[in-house]
């Protein structure tokens, strides 16, 4: 079974108690005025009191927003004769404690805001104390005693109410904040992957670079960049199609994945053009991580629809200097990627470094 709300906000009998003082519904006296506020107020005038309570609320339109969107003044006007009746009973109980609780909650649920709920229970206990018999209001001890009662019971059973639906909302608020935080992430990973490869995207890339240009100035560490660009790749396209186009990138990223280092940032730059970047690593390591991955594809032709496609890549490689951008950084390895194609392709090329 569920948690009951006593449970979840700590309503034990230690807690009721401090309620009730808090309110006032202490002394030996108390229980039999709730019994008098039944048996005298609330039994005899329950349908004058149900019937004036929603004729007057009726004429508010949030009010009457509220009951078209989720019931009917039938059936509310049985709910408000049920809690009536029990108004005051056994108030020490856990049970009433419970269901007081449970009032806040469906109110907030349902869209009452907590100006009108107060309101109306304001209209409430004023109704309640109209129906005091006369018989009773000429006796004043008699009198006070009822009308003191009505205002703590129901200062007890707002206290409860608002507990919960204050609780309620911002229970409701923080899931929706969960909801949103997670649409977050959604659309950040699918801002910073690519959808086809799932390598990173070319935005997400460059400013992957940009951040660990910063960190190897500031750490005076080497950085260096390679650009990878698949050799001949339209004519897979012309001859087999888009679509095993596309499944022959998926394989080629799963091998350049299965090559690099673990904490490589590796990207799709845009079509059949990669981009790595090796933090902490020379001209000289970059060259074996290129080759190591030149070496993957090429080492066997990827199977698609029956067909074996082979598959060569090109690749520059420059380390970055003190003052590069990432797209200077870029270009230079792109000028080294252009050499490896004049080249004959299917080999790594080093940026020619002027000075």
């Amino acid at each position: 079974m569920g948690q009951s709300l006593c449970e979840r906000f700590g309503f034990d009998s230690a807690k009721i108690a401090e309620r009730l003082s808090l309110t006032g519904l202490t002394g030996p006296d108390v229980p039999a005025i709730a019994d008098e506020l039944q048996s005298h107020v609330i039994q005899p005038g329950i349908d004058s009191i149900v019937d004036q309570f929603y004729d007057t609320l009726g004429r508010n339109a949030e009010f009457s927003d509220v009951v078209k969107r989720h019931t009917q003044f039938s059936k509310l006007k049985m709910t408000q004769r049920r809690y009536l009746l029990n108004l005051g009973v056994n108030f020490d109980s856990p049970e009433y404690i419970e269901e007081r609780l449970q009032v806040g909650a469906v109110h907030q649920r349902v869209g009452v805001s907590l100006t009108l709920y107060q309101c109306a229970y304001r209209l409430l206990q004023s109704l309640l104390i109209d129906h005091i018999p006369d018989e009773l209001k000429s006796t004043p001890a008699t009198y006070e005693a009822l009308l003191q009662f009505i205002l703590k019971i129901t200062s007890l059973d707002m206290s409860l109410a608002i507990e919960t639906y204050y609780t309620t909302k911002v229970v409701s608020l923080e899931a929706s904040i969960d909801t949103i935080r997670g649409h977050e992430d959604v659309l950040r990973k699918t801002l910073e992957m690519d959808a086809l490869t799932k390598l990173f995207s070319r935005s997400y890339s460059i400013k992957a670079l940009k951040r660990a240009l910063a960190e190897a100035r500031r750490d005076n560490r080497p950085l260096s960049v390679v650009m990878a660009d698949l050799d001949h790749f339209k004519s897979v396209n012309d001859r087999h199609g888009h679509l095993v186009g596309d499944r022959v990138l998926q394989a080629v990223a799963a091998r350049m994945s299965s090559g690099a280092r673990d904490g490589d940032t590796f990207g799709r730059y845009g079509g059949e053009e990669f981009v790595l970047i090796l933090e902490n690593t020379p001209l000289a390591g970059a060259g074996v991580v290129a080759e190591r991955i030149r070496g993957r594809i090429c080492a066997d032709p990827v199977h698609v629809r029956d067909v074996n496609i082979p598959i060569t890549l090109s690749q520059g490689i420059a380390q970055a200097r003190a003052d590069d951008t990432p797209e200077s950084l870029i270009s230079r390895a792109d000028q080294a990627l252009y050499a490896a194609k004049a080249g004959g392709r299917n080999c790594v090329k080093v940026a020619v470094e002027s000075g």
